[in-house]
């Protein structure tokens, strides 16, 4: 079989958790026989192909703007005049056409498409390729692909998404089916009308090579050190790093600490250390997973807006780490109740508080959850198990594919 991947960067680091995972997806449906073949956007004119690790890579000259590197900020009038031409792009699908002209692939299954734009289910369909749509955010529905704007979760769309996304309710009927990586935002979409004509539709958790975590480092002792609370990911205002802030200073825990890792802007990063000068708050930057989970005692995702799914979740669960996590977006999916975690509203300030409190305060259950959280994390590490969902849902594309043509 062979499958084109679609998506909007085609280096597998640099730009975030979606990049990982689907290369994570390509080299294990290699490595189940199966041809792979990547068309991403680049910053560069035309259309080039080269091989990376035995996967194919097209990279198309982006018709847009501007390339859309997140780690460059563009002024408002510019975004929103490339947010425009991205709600439908015909001027790339040339790209799409040709690639399937010179690989011919039995299925296509599209991750991100910023820069791509739902024309190309359109152009997929036309071209008679059984197409998967898997949600990694919103973009089908939001432009900023979050659905959180002023520090609240959008319950549906605004009138600028509206206008913005005027064609994709209607274009998402096109493919023959549909993945949310949680059950929450495959239920999103599906509640505002999006892809119902869709025949196939599942949710399939991600799942994180064991390997790439360093999950094979030993845990540190814990004698002599104080309880420590950990915090890992982008440091920006819908992660609700600011609250945990708050929240931490309010338990007043003595014999405690919190360790901050990642980065942001410089500014809000700036507002942070100026703003909570704790002396047992610990401002780390960017480190690796192999050395921040052994070094804490639980993890906590404070997420205000709502995560398609949450990797940091499993990733702790990986090292044996209990997570106190929002009730937000994919969280609940991951964390049972006091089982492997403690899980709170982050619409009730004082429930973090008070799960804060009880997590220092009963090393026993933080030892008993961890135990739990670590066998919890199994389905997470099965990289084959996962792809194999995958090769089953694409081999079910193609003969619904047939069937339609008898």
């Amino acid at each position: 079989m062979k499958i084109l991947y679609i998506h909007t960067f085609p280096e597998r680091r640099g730009h975030g958790g979606a990049e990982e995972t689907l290369w994570t997806l390509m080299c294990a449906i290699r490595d189940a026989g199966h041809q792979c073949v990547l068309l991403a956007t680049s910053a560069e004119r035309g259309l080039t192909r080269s091989e990376q690790d035995g996967i194919t890579v097209w990279k198309a000259g982006i018709r847009n703007l501007y390339w859309p590197d997140t780690r460059k900020r563009r002024r408002a009038p510019v975004r929103a005049l490339w947010h425009l031409q991205d709600s439908y792009n015909p001027w790339m699908q040339g790209y799409v056409r040709e690639v399937v002209r010179a690989e011919r692939p039995d299925v296509a299954s599209l991750h991100n498409l910023p820069g791509w734009s739902a024309a190309t289910w359109g152009t997929l369909h036309r071209l008679g390729v059984p197409t998967v749509q898997v949600l990694h955010d919103y973009y089908s529905i939001c432009p900023r692909s979050t659905m959180f704007r002023n520090g609240r979760n959008c319950t549906g769309q605004c009138r600028s998404c509206s206008a913005f996304r005027s064609h994709h309710r209607e274009l998402s009927r096109k493919v023959t089916a549909v993945v949310g990586v949680s059950r929450y935002i495959l239920d999103v979409h599906r509640h505002l009308g999006y892809f119902q004509g869709a025949p196939l539709q599942c949710a399939i958790h991600n799942v994180v090579d064991a390997g790439q975590i360093g999950l094979c480092t030993p845990m540190e002792n814990r004698r002599g050190r104080p309880f420590r609370f950990g915090f890992i990911g982008g440091l920006q205002p819908a992660k609700g790093i600011e609250h945990l802030l708050n929240a931490f200073a309010k338990a007043s825990i003595n014999d405690t600490e919190l360790w901050i890792a990642g980065d942001g802007e410089p500014a809000f990063v700036n507002r942070l250390h100026e703003h909570w000068r704790i002396n047992n708050v610990r401002y780390l930057g960017r480190v690796k997973p192999e050395t921040f989970y052994p070094s804490i005692d639980v993890l906590v995702v404070p997420s205000l807006w709502s995560e398609a799914l949450g990797r940091v979740v499993f990733e702790a669960f990986a090292f044996g780490k209990p997570v106190v996590g929002s009730r937000r977006g994919g969280i609940p999916e991951m964390i049972i109740d006091g089982r492997n975690g403690l899980l709170f509203d982050p619409d009730r300030p004082a429930e973090l508080v008070s799960r804060l409190q009880r997590a220092a305060a009963d090393p026993a259950w933080v030892l008993r959850a961890g135990i739990n959280a670590k066998a919890d994390a199994l389905p997470y590490l099965s990289v084959n198990t996962w792809a194999q969902k995958y090769l089953s849902l694409y081999k079910t594309m193609i003969h619904h594919a047939k069937d339609q043509q008898r």
